[in-house]
């Protein structure tokens, strides 16, 4: 193990530490809501001391990590964050402005008896984030849900999308690959997240169906009257590809994204929609 005691030396050790699970966090490698490694596994990984580790973990905490006593150390949504430091507010402010937080809505949707989710969106990461807290407060007996039904609608992994794409070079798939690999592991962590509420005396389904087009909006049904709509914005960003190289792709984000809550006529609409496209094109997975 290597001597990261000096104040200089532990100092720049923590940091790589710390600058080495931000970028995973940011970049997918560790899904929002996904528990990281043991303490000991980062000390054996990055050669450093126990000390070291548990610094950089503080360095993360409230922004890329949340740590749970007794359960562990879990990656945090790091987009809320950055979006609101760089809009100079706070979440109270958006939602004062009229936009609601996902969290929230899904918090208070998760009160109900029978709990019914219908969502449309890229990847699941954000709501993954929002049913984490929820999951646990149900582990700790602090909810007690009858049950809990789940339809998600994903961009379909594999499928030739228009977005992502290199900037200047359409052609190249590895920005698809790589999307496939972020919906994939967050509607695996969705499934098993509920699922594992299912053993718990709660009647739980989950049912994921996948379409071949990149969505530029996302929309959430929350236990049936409550219906909130965003949308993407599409923008250059620089990413790491599967194969380890960095490139600058075209891609939808949902960063810094409001939510708005539907009146009832526009819930309808959108009701009718997502069971349109759940009911023809969408396939299972």
């Amino acid at each position: 193990m290597s001597n990261d005691r000096t104040v200089g030396g532990a100092r720049r050790e923590y940091e790589r530490v710390a600058d080495a699970l931000r970028h995973e966090i940011e970049g997918g490698a560790i899904a929002v809501g996904e528990q990281l490694p043991t303490h000991a596994e980062l000390v054996d990984r990055f050669d450093v001391s126990r000390a070291t580790v548990q610094k950089a973990i503080k360095a993360l905490e409230g922004e890329y990590v949340e740590s749970v006593q007794g359960k562990g150390v879990f990656a945090r949504d790091w987009r809320k964050s950055v979006a609101a430091h760089a809009n100079g507010t706070t979440a109270e402010a958006a939602v004062g402005a009229g936009s609601v937080e996902l969290d929230d809505a899904v918090a208070e949707a998760f009160e109900a008896d029978d709990i019914t989710i219908d969502a449309y969106c890229l990847t699941a990461e954000s709501l993954n984030a929002a049913i984490v807290p929820q999951a646990r407060r149900i582990l700790r007996g602090e909810l007690e849900p009858s049950s809990i039904h789940v339809r998600l609608l994903l961009a379909r992994p594999g499928a030739h999308l228009a977005i992502p794409r290199i900037v200047g070079d359409p052609d190249d798939t590895r920005p698809l690959d790589r999307l496939s690999e972020l919906i994939e592991r967050h509607a695996f962590t969705l499934r098993n997240l509920l699922e594992d509420l299912g053993r718990r005396d709660v009647e739980v389904g989950v049912e994921v169906r996948t379409l071949p087009i990149t969505p530029v909006a996302k929309y959430y049904l929350l236990n049936r009257h409550r219906g909130l709509m965003g949308f993407y914005k599409v923008e250059a960003n620089t990413v790491d590809l599967p194969d380890g190289e960095s490139a600058r792709i075209h891609d939808v984000l949902g960063l810094g994204a409001r939510l708005y809550l539907q009146g009832p006529e526009q819930r309808a609409e959108c009701q009718q929609w997502f069971d349109s496209l759940w009911n023809t094109i969408a396939e299972s997975v």
